[in-house]
């Protein structure tokens, strides 16, 4: 049978007494606080507490003092804080470490103090050697962190007390130097956005597409030419830092500040859209190679960026703006000596941090897939190859035999975009980030005259009489010939799906639609009618050529290759 030696009840609530506890239960001798309910007597008008002690029979309880956030707490050093991650430090850092003693009753003695890895930090306390803490008593230590020393910070801090275990704080981080030589922007700044895609390919042509990368790694390369104290600075810096991490200011995105900005201001008036501004990144403010400034970013807004500490310098109107990325040189450049002041070299920079940017894909939709839009902008010789994948079978002793497994043409064709300010370069940037390199597939236009129309349709028609130019014979219902582009002098675009073609004569082939047009449209009203297909990117990487900053000119050009088997 259970035997009750002891309970302990909720305490008094508000003056109510307990109904759950008994008298039976009120009989034992138990010591806590507050007074319990059972133990208080209500008098008409008013509640007094009551208590019998010390009770008439006590009777001995085992017990064991229970654990409490006072064992987490007290009775211990406490190192505050024990982890600093300083970044990316591009200036001297101060921080404060607080050391507390936490026993309540008992002084405690500091003994030594150890730092490993701690090249460039400086470590300032209250006093020498040993030291004494009384008890609940708290010192506080200076951590002061340059700018010089090794390019990865990775400090441990250990106080050792005597007879206790030691206490640890760590500093992470690591340091910057600033890449502040121009580019010569007589060449373009080539950008560079390399994905990564495992595609598989089936026999009879299905294709697997999985993304191996979240963001794409992205590299600049562009020239310079450094005269006199440029070109002292920058054999200096390549002759230290050239294996380590630069500051990399994303030159095409550079703005000129409109206002001046005193030494000591925390805000930045300049546009962001659409730049490569982020929170946690870094801005550089430049006048030359010997004067510039880097600080780091606490909020992004339209018009304005937050700075986490005060410039230190003044900036003038004119004075360069830049977005900065982490990065590494992906070779050592070569300088060319033109005189003993002035050299040149192409320099090249990886990404060292993942550089994010908004995927979007196209706006223009057909049959729930994106549309690549506007036409290409053709210069040059704008070659289109239809492959398509054959083996030869051949035992060396006969005539080779050709085994075409798919029966698919697999069409590749080129693409060029002429951009013009900051809006378009982020809105081709966020449909690349969508594509994830060959990841995704979106309708191509062949942008070429592929069909041309001889006779009037009306607004009700579903049928197109067109130039006979073998498409009833090749190309009906075949993958990259079933969907048509028809776009009107105006500016109006359908999208239309060849569902029957005939020929009619020798010169006229008939082409069913799938809908018709809903408007009269004769031949002079038709500017362009092209074959669509669907597609992804041909490769992983794609590449943009800066002409001038961001609010100029930038040229891309890019190759896609059909999808056959996927097309609708």
């Amino acid at each position: 049978m259970p035997v009750i030696l002891a309970t302990d009840g909720a305490s008094a609530n508000a003056g109510y007494v307990n109904p759950n506890v008994s008298a039976a239960l009120r009989s034992f001798a138990v010591d806590y606080w507050p007074a319990h309910t059972a133990d208080a007597s209500l008098v008409p008008g008013a509640y007094a507490m009551t208590p019998a002690w010390p009770p008439a029979a006590p009777k001995a309880v085992s017990a064991a003092a229970a654990v409490s956030y006072f064992d987490d707490f007290y009775n211990r050093i406490h190192v505050r804080p024990a982890a600093i991650d300083l970044g990316n430090l591009v200036s001297a850092q101060t921080r404060s470490i607080v050391v507390w003693n936490a026993w309540p009753d008992t002084a405690q003695s500091l003994t030594s103090l150890l730092a490993s890895n701690a090249d460039g930090i400086m470590l300032t306390g209250e006093g020498a050697l040993p030291l004494a803490f009384s008890p609940l008593q708290q010192r506080t230590w200076t951590v002061a962190v340059d700018t010089i020393g090794p390019a990865v910070i990775d400090a441990a801090l250990q106080w050792l007390f005597a007879g206790l275990d030691p206490v640890q704080a760590t500093i992470t981080g690591q340091r910057l130097t600033a890449w502040m030589i121009a580019p010569d922007w007589a060449s373009p700044v080539l950008e560079s956005l390399t994905w990564l895609t495992d595609v598989q390919d089936a026999v009879d042509g299905s294709q697997l597409r999985l993304p191996c990368r979240d963001v794409p790694r992205r590299e600049w390369e562009f020239g310079v030419v450094a005269e006199g104290a440029e070109r002292q600075i920058m054999e200096h810096a390549l002759y230290d830092w050239s294996a380590r991490i630069w500051a990399l200011p994303v030159w095409p995105d550079m703005t000129w500040l409109a206002a001046p900005l005193a030494a000591g201001a925390s805000v930045i008036s300049l546009d962001t859209t659409n730049l490569d501004y982020r929170v946690g990144g870094l801005v550089a403010l430049y006048r030359s190679a010997s004067r510039f400034e880097l600080a780091e970013i606490t909020a992004v807004a339209a018009g304005s960026l937050t700075l986490k500490q005060p410039l230190a310098k003044d900036w003038g109107v004119g004075d360069r703006a830049a977005p900065v990325r982490t990065a590494t040189l992906t070779d050592y450049p070569s300088l060319g000596r033109s005189t003993d002041r002035l050299v040149q070299t192409q320099v090249r920079f990886q990404a060292a941090e993942d550089c994010a940017w908004p995927a979007v894909a196209p706006a223009t939709l057909y049959l729930g897939v994106p549309v690549l839009e506007p036409r290409s902008n053709e210069t040059g010789d704008m070659a289109r190859v239809f492959r398509r994948r054959v083996e030869n079978i051949d035992n060396d002793q006969g005539t080779p035999t050709p085994h075409d497994a798919s029966g698919l043409t697999y069409a590749s064709q080129p693409w060029q975009w002429l951009l013009h300010g900051r809006a378009e370069r982020a809105a081709l940037r966020s449909q690349f980030y969508w594509l994830q390199g060959r990841g995704n597939a979106l309708w191509l236009p062949s942008s070429c005259d592929d069909i041309t129309l001889t006779a009037a349709v009306t607004a009700a028609a579903t049928t197109l009489s067109v130039a006979w130019a073998g498409i009833t014979r090749f190309a009906f219902g075949k993958p990259g010939r079933r969907h048509v582009r028809i776009e009107l002098a105006d500016g109006r675009v359908f999208y239309r799906r060849v569902n029957a073609a005939v020929e009619v004569d020798e010169q006229t082939e008939q082409l069913g639609l799938d809908a018709a047009l809903g408007t009269a449209v004769a031949p002079a009203q038709v500017r362009q009618i092209s074959w669509m297909m669907l597609a992804t990117l041909a490769g992983d990487r794609v590449e943009l050529s800066h002409v001038t900053d961001s609010e100029g000119v930038a040229t891309v050009a890019a190759s896609f290759v059909g999808v056959p088997k996927e097309e609708p």
